[in-house]
C-alpha cells in the first residue's frame, strides 16, 4: 500500500450545486431509466479480486437501466482533468480521491452532501476514522471511505531474537528494546534501533496523538494551533527522547527511500508504510511488521492512514445513482473481498480478514488519526512548519516548549 499525499490542489471555480441523494425506493428505480453513469478509479482496483465486477454486476442487476462506465485514472493527472470536469459541470459521476485531496473540493462545494445517507453505507459504523475524518467537512460527509494504507514498525527478528527481545507491547517496552539495541550494536555510528529522522512528522504526531494531543483545535469558529499543549508536548518529548537514544538517523533530514536504508542492514526498526515491504528482499527476508505501541499497554499508538473516499461531485446529473453505485461498491461484501486481496478495507470490523505478514499493519489501522479538517491545511504542509519544528526539536535548535509554541503561532496564523 502507498499514502496518498497532496501538497497543494489547484484552485478549482465552481458553484455549489449540492442536491439531495435518495438511495432506494422507486423514484430511485424510475430515474434509472437509459442512464449511464461514469466512475473514476485508480488502477489499484484491479487489484481487488473481483470486487469491482461483483459490484458491478450487482447494481446492473438492481437497475438494469443504467451503465456503469468505469474509466481508469493515474494519479499524476486526476485532479487536473476533475478541475476542468467541475469548471465545465460534465464529468464523471463518482470519483476516487486520495484521502488528503478531498477537504479542498469540500470545502469549494464542488461535490454532493452524503452525510444524511450515511447509516445506508456498509459498515459506517465502524469506519476508520481517519478515512472518514478525511471525507469531512464542518460536520457533513462528503467522500465515503474506500480503502485505506497504514503505518507501523518495521523491524528485524534476527535481531530481537540475538538480544532475546519480545515485541513490545507497550511504549515503555519499545524504549527498552530499543535501548537494548543500542547497547549490543550502537558502536557501530551508523546503526539505528529506531530509524527515525528529523523532519519525519508522521511518525512524530502519532506520539502527539497517542497522548491525546493534536495538531490543531477548532474554538470559537477559529482554529488554533495546539502543538503546545499538555498533551502535545508529552509526545514531542517522546519524539525527542526516541530521536536522541535510539537513532542516528539525519536529524534534518526526512523518511523518504527509508527502506533503503533498512535494506542496508544497520536498522533495527523503522516506522514504515505497509507497502514499503515491497521494497525489501524477499530472498532470506528478514523484516516483519508490528504496531506502534502505546503509553497505554496492550495498545497501538494512533496511525496516520493513506488510502482513498470516493465521492459523488455536486455536478452529477446522476447524482442518487452515483451515491447508489458507492453503497454497492463499499458494501459488507465488497469490503471482504478487498480485505481479502490483502487492502486494508474501510472500517475496523473487517481488519481481522488480512492475514500473514501484512495483519500487523492492518492492526495499526485500527487507531488512527488525521490532519485538521481546515481549507487551509495545505497552507500548513506548504509552510513545512511540522517539519521546521521537528528539526529543530530533534538537532537541539531549540527546546520542545519553544519549538512546540512557534509552531502553534505560525499554525494559527495561516490556518485562519
Amino acid at each position: 500500500m502507498r499514502t496518498l499525499r497532496a501538497k497543494s490542489i489547484a484552485a478549482i471555480s465552481v458553484a455549489a450545486l449540492v442536491g439531495a441523494v435518495a438511495f432506494t425506493g422507486s423514484n430511485a428505480a424510475q430515474a434509472a431509466a437509459s442512464k449511464t453513469i461514469t466512475v473514476w478509479l485508480m488502477p489499484d482496483a484491479k487489484d481487488f479480486g473481483t470486487a469491482l465486477a461483483d459490484a458491478n454486476a450487482a447494481f446492473s442487476a438492481a437497475y438494469p437501466g443504467t451503465k456503469v462506465v468505469v474509466e481508469f485514472q493515474t494519479w499524476a493527472d486526476h485532479l487536473k482533468k476533475l478541475d476542468a470536469a467541475l469548471v465545465a459541470k460534465k464529468g464523471p459521476d463518482v470519483v476516487e480521491f486520495g484521502n488528503t485531496e478531498v477537504m479542498k473540493y469540500s470545502a469549494a462545494g464542488a461535490l454532493a452532501d452524503l452525510s444524511r445517507y450515511k447509516p445506508t453505507f456498509g459498515n459506517s459504523a465502524t469506519w476508520l476514522k481517519a478515512l472518514e475524518d478525511a471525507g469531512s467537512y464542518n460536520g457533513k460527509l462528503y467522500a465515503v471511505p474506500y480503502y485505506a494504507g497504514a503505518r507501523a514498525i518495521m523491524y528485524r527478528p534476527s535481531l530481537f531474537k540475538a538480544q532475546g527481545i519480545s515485541v513490545p507491547k507497550s511504549y515503555a517496552d519499545f524504549l527498552s528494546a530499543g535501548k537494548k539495541l543500542m547497547t549490543a550494536y550502537g558502536t557501530d555510528k551508523d546503526f539505528s534501533a529506531v530509524y527515525l529522522p528529523g523532519k519525519y512528522w508522521y511518525a512524530a504526531m502519532s506520539f502527539v496523538y497517542d497522548e491525546g494531543g493534536a495538531i490543531a483545535t477548532k474554538s470559537g469558529g477559529k482554529w488554533v494551533g495546539s502543538l503546545d499543549s499538555d498533551a502535545s508536548l508529552r509526545g514531542l518529548t517522546r519524539f525527542k527522547e526516541v530521536s536522541d537514544l535510539l537513532s542516528k538517523a539525519d536529524k534534518s533530514g526526512t523518511e523518504a527511500a527509508q527502506w533503503e536504508v533498512f535494506n542496508g542492514g544497520k536498522v533495527a526498526m523503522s516506522y514504515s508504510n505497509g507497502w514499503e515491504s515491497c521494497c525489501i528482499p524477499k530472498v532470506g527476508a528478514d523484516w516483519a511488521f508490528f504496531p506502534m505501541p502505546s503509553v497505554k499497554a496492550g495498545k497501538a499508538s494512533p496511525a496516520f492512514l493513506g488510502g482513498s473516499n470516493l465521492a459523488v461531485p455536486s455536478y452529477a446529473s446522476n447524482a442518487k445513482l452515483a451515491a447508489t453505485w458507492i453503497r454497492y461498491y463499499t458494501n459488507a461484501t465488497q469490503m471482504k473481498t478487498i480485505a481479502l486481496s490483502g487492502a486494508i478495507p474501510n472500517n475496523t470490523k473487517m481488519l481481522g480478514l488480512i492475514s500473514g505478514a501484512a495483519a500487523p499493519v492492518a492492526a495499526a489501522a485500527k487507531n488512527s488519526w488525521f490532519v485538521p479538517g481546515a481549507v487551509k491545511w495545505v497552507d500548513v504542509e506548504n509552510a513545512n512548519t511540522l517539519q521546521t519544528m521537528l528539526a529543530d526539536i530533534a538537532t537541539g535548535k531549540k527546546t520542545v516548549a519553544k519549538a512546540a509554541a512557534d509552531a502553534s503561532a505560525e499554525i494559527t496564523k495561516l490556518l485562519n
